[in-house]
């Protein structure tokens, strides 16, 4: 679990695969993947998606999760997928624990600043943030670490090739990107997810040189 955290430290966004069925979504993380991005979130919100990560563990350097995990059976069925960590939208305390005692890293949503210290309270890795545009976007980021600088941070909903090193400037350990990979037809197209998602492979390679 420490390693997943360093790697998710180190890469810095994660790939969110939403999709309709597995093929698409399988399309979707090789775009990504081709691209250069490392940490791949498929979400359980179709049929098959822990089919998706199974597939996926195979490929050297890429962690893989899964996103959208709202109760133990899912983080159960994402475990037996291979998946290195789990992402809810909500805080659970029996998700955190299931997490812990499997090795798997946990990432759970919450918003205000109590939300937030709860989570950490019950031994979350990292708290999520959606829909960080919502809350002021960056800015509202850097209000919370002020207080809370031993709390990682992922932020998703809002987040863009324009404003993604804003976020990490402010303190966030790690962002979540879908539609930004997608472009404007907002359609799964291999090549341009490759083409987009290498802008942001490229953003990180600027923010680790400073």
């Amino acid at each position: 679990m420490v390693k997943s955290l360093e790697v998710i430290r180190k890469h810095k966004v994660f790939a969110v695969i939403r999709a309709e069925n597995v093929e698409s979504a399988l399309d979707f993380a090789e775009g990504c993947i081709k691209g250069g991005l490392r940490l791949i979130e498929i979400t359980f919100s179709f049929p098959g998606a822990d089919e998706a990560i199974s597939a996926l563990n195979s490929r050297l350097g890429v962690l893989v999760g899964a996103g959208t995990v709202l109760d133990t059976d899912m983080a159960g069925r994402a475990r037996k997928a291979g998946a290195a960590f789990i992402v809810s939208p909500h805080t659970d305390k029996d998700l955190i624990g299931y997490a812990k005692d499997n090795g798997m890293v946990s990432i759970q949503g919450a918003f205000t600043s109590s939300e937030i210290v709860n989570a950490w309270k019950m031994g979350v890795d990292m708290v999520k943030i959606f829909p960080v545009s919502a809350a002021g976007g960056a800015s509202y980021v850097k209000a919370i670490k002020e207080p809370l600088p031993f709390v990682d941070i992922m932020t998703t909903g809002g987040v863009s090739l324009d404003n993604f090193a804003d976020f990490i400037r402010s303190g966030a350990s790690a962002v979540g990107v879908s539609s930004a990979l997608l472009g404007k037809g907002g359609k799964i197209d291999p090549d341009v997810i490759a083409e987009n998602a290498s802008k942001f492979a490229a953003k990180i390679r600027e923010l680790d040189k400073g």
